[in-house]
């Protein structure tokens, strides 16, 4: 599916943005020393330069600081405000613009990483037309699909998206559901079907009448759904703020005790400088970006650290089917031959009846046959009756392919044995075409969902990974759910749902105290991915909306791509375990020597970047971190 240039256009915008503040606050910091350094005009413009520097690359953290203190919650952005404004107070104005030139880079490591814009309303809205046909006194016009009427009648033509939500009144056609329903097989819609907006009329001509449209229709519900999942989300509290609300009072308290001890009010300002949690503070960020760049090389992309965390807490997952265990697409399983005739026999003549028509299993029985390299004849004559099979002469034999209710229509005995093959294939969850010759049955043809092969191999892996519950999630009638269910071997399986209905489904695990994690790859799998704790979408088959709305996503559609981000996940977690134990370790030996007032303020900032250099070499490390897939 083609993309939009502009999301790339306003994501190097955003980058750049983000980069400003950390440059200008280091060309800032920089001239202030160099002008101090070989003494170039008086004190107050070099000061003056590092009291800028301060000032505006602190601005955020600076009112950030205050609403958390205002709300009482004590943070690193507390933390933060209380050592600049200690260090701006004794008139050490490059320290504190050092101090600020760190967290300004974390910090727009850290939002560029965790807060990509996401435009899945957008394109959700992209799968409704603008305009649309309508019959109005006996004339098709076209009008702007935001002045349609309950009522109107709708004309759709073959490649058409169908704009409202209605009932056919006139025409037949195979109508591709799966972005609404996930369904993997076209739809047969003939008068008196029900249709939805912004699915795909894939053959016959359809009339429509609207029953509704706008906020009303199936599609716009789920963008309410996507809307109410993103707005309700909660997020998990960072690990450095739950530290810093009772490290931040034994610091202060440590810099009155230096003060006390030394008499130097600069020893209690190192105090607050050697303790300030930049370092801390950068051990999460720097953890992510290693561990989401480690998993983008294994096409594996994910939108923040908070799914990181979450990543290997996954105990329940939900796996829509179609698009994900499966190709999405239907594939010849089976020929069975009847009377005689041979499996290759029946696959040609259903070639040679089906090899001029648009249907999409005429297509797939075509893509057959020249797999086996079957030469197909041109038929003599072809007709087509929409929704239900095609007839076809050839060498003055009548060949057949349809449904068992147009065979039938046609004159065809349907035998306890036709009937017996047919509800075989049927119980395996496919769908049975009857292929006829002079009236005569001469096979059935067996049509399905294709499994991905990587499917089962991926579930186990998934299991050593933790999960300890597989749900598959889809839109099939459950004898279909039942037999893919079985040949990959998830743990359960719910069928014929609708999106709202996997979206409730998500919801009734978490209200059980389960980490839910929902792979899908369609607009119709939006609201649950957009819920779950973890959204995980197929990169490669995946709607754009799906892709969007999701946490995570897999740009080679393996879901083997999931273990390996639950196992980076943990990888993640424990390195940045490591950071602050790190972290902790310079503040502790730094608190020691700034007590009994062997640190200055500028010594003190040097030690406490020491710190960060060695959080973030731990962290570069992810980078290169190898793990292989536990796929037994």
């Amino acid at each position: 599916m083609a993309r939009d240039p502009e999301p790339d256009v306003s994501d190097r915008r955003e980058l750049m943005v983000l980069s400003i503040v950390p440059v200008l606050v280091a060309v800032l910091t920089l001239a202030s020393w160099a002008l101090a350094h070989w003494h170039v005009g008086p004190l107050f413009v070099n000061a003056g330069l590092a009291l800028i520097a301060t000032l505006f690359g602190g601005f955020q953290r600076f009112i950030a600081g205050f609403k958390d203190l205002f709300s009482r919650r004590i943070t690193v952005n507390v933390f933060v405000v209380v050592a600049l404004i200690a260090t701006l107070a004794i008139g050490e104005f490059r320290p504190a613009a050092i101090i600020v030139f760190i967290m300004a880079v974390a910090g727009a490591l850290e939002t560029y990483t965790m807060d990509k814009t996401r435009r899945s309303i957008r394109d959700l809205l992209d799968f409704t037309p603008k305009t649309a046909t309508v019959r109005r006194d006996g004339q098709e016009v076209t009008v702007a699909v935001a002045d349609l009427q309950a009522g109107d009648r709708v004309v759709v033509r073959p490649g058409e998206r169908i704009a409202v939500d209605g009932v056919v009144v006139a025409g037949a056609s195979s109508v591709n559901q799966a972005p609404i329903t996930g369904e993997s097989m076209p739809v047969e819609k003939a008068v008196g079907s029900a249709v939805f907006s912004g699915t795909l009329n894939e053959s016959g001509r359809l009339e429509i009448k609207t029953e509704k449209v706008g906020e009303g229709t199936t599609l716009a519900r789920i963008v309410h759904l996507v809307q109410e999942a993103q707005g309700t989300r909660a997020p998990i509290q960072n690990l450095a703020d739950r530290f810093t609300t009772w490290f931040l009072p034994t610091v202060i308290a440590l810099a009155i005790l230096a003060f006390f001890v030394t008499g130097d009010i600069k020893a209690a300002v190192s105090v607050l400088l050697v303790a300030c949690p930049c370092a801390f503070a950068i051990a999460t960020p720097t953890a992510v970006t290693a561990g989401v760049s480690n998993l983008a090389r294994r096409a594996v992309l994910v939108k923040g650290g908070i799914f990181l965390e979450l990543g290997h807490k996954i105990d329940h997952l939900l796996v829509d089917k179609t698009g994900t265990f499966t190709f999405g697409r239907p594939k010849l399983a089976d020929v069975v031959g009847l009377n005689g005739c041979t499996p290759d026999d029946v696959l040609r003549l259903a070639c040679i009846a089906e090899k001029y028509s648009e249907h999409p299993l005429a297509r797939c029985i075509l893509a057959a046959g020249k797999e086996k390299g079957i030469s197909i004849p041109e038929p003599e004559k072809f007709t087509t009756a929409t929704g239900m099979g095609v007839e076809a002469t050839w060498q003055g034999a009548t060949i057949r392919v349809g449904k068992p209710a147009f065979l039938h229509d046609a004159g065809l005995r349907i035998t306890p044995e036709i009937e017996g093959a047919v509800a075989t294939q049927s119980e395996l969850g496919r769908t049975a075409v009857l292929v006829a010759r002079d009236g005569e049955a001469v096979g059935v043809l067996a049509i399905a969902d294709e499994v991905r092969p990587e499917i089962p191999g991926a579930i186990r892996a998934l299991k050593a990974m933790g999960v300890k519950q597989i749900t598959m999630l889809t839109g099939d009638h459950p004898k279909v759910a039942a037999a893919v269910a079985k040949a990959i071997g998830v743990d359960d399986y719910q069928a014929e749902l609708l999106p709202e209905q996997k979206q409730e489904f998500v919801r009734k695990c978490q209200a059980q105290g389960q980490v839910v994690g929902m792979i899908g790859d369609g607009i119709n799998d939006a609201p649950a991915l957009a819920l779950a704790d973890v959204g995980i979408a197929m990169g490669a088959a995946g709607t754009d909306v799906a892709i969007e709305t999701a946490d995570v996503t897999l740009m080679n559609d393996n879901i083997s791509g999931v273990a390996d981000f639950m196992w980076m996940s943990a990888k993640v977690m424990r390195r940045i375990k490591l950071n602050i134990f790190f972290s902790m370790i310079y503040n502790v030996i730094g608190l020691a020597l700034s007590v009994v007032g062997l640190m200055t303020p500028i010594i003190a900032v040097i030690f406490q970047e020491a710190g960060c250099v060695t959080v973030v070499f731990s962290s570069t490390l992810l980078l290169w971190a190898k793990g292989e897939r536990a796929v037994p």
